[in-house]
């Protein structure tokens, strides 16, 4: 038992800040420029920058538009009508477009969800229906042949539709 209270002690020194232990003398670590092992700094740079908002709205863009129409497609390409694997196909790929696009809608605009001009603005009407969508239809694909699948598949993909529309007028 005190071997194992004496080696936690060691672990816990060793990974405390050395900042926490100097008294009123300037540590030698701390004057070293301390550097990430991978630097993705020159990527943060273009991603806040013009170029990088313009890759990412273009891409939030085709990601909604296609989270839509794979959608509506798998919607009306159902197992009755077609073959189960490509209902399932269609819908675990809108599933995914959605989700990509919900995350790199937060990326780029996640800066807009405001309640200083009131809470049904156009940005945040958007921002809700498509998030509130995506995640329905990423919840049909879970379900799989219940009764409520297409009802929440249906109505996500109605919702991602309607926030599109809303963005676009």
């Amino acid at each position: 038992m005190g071997k194992k209270v004496i080696f936690c002690l060691v672990i816990l020194f060793l990974t405390l800040p050395s900042s926490i232990f100097a008294q009123d003398e300037i540590s030698v670590v701390s004057e070293v420029e301390k550097r990430p092992f991978i630097d993705l700094s020159p990527i943060e740079d273009y991603f806040m920058g013009p170029d990088g908002y313009q890759l990412l709205s273009k891409t939030h863009d085709i990601l909604g538009y296609s989270a839509v129409l794979l959608g509506m497609t798998a919607g009306i390409l159902s197992p009755d009508l077609l073959d189960d694997d490509v209902h399932k196909a269609l819908g675990y790929t809108a599933s995914a477009a959605a989700a990509l696009n919900i995350g790199i809608g937060f990326l780029n605009y996640g800066y807009r969800f405001t309640t200083g001009e009131g809470l049904f603005t156009t940005d945040n009407m958007h921002i809700v229906l498509g998030i509130t969508g995506g995640v329905l239809m990423a919840a049909a694909s879970f379900l799989g042949d219940s009764a409520a699948h297409p009802f929440m598949a249906g109505l996500g993909t109605a919702m991602m539709g309607t926030g599109i529309i809303l963005q676009l007028y």
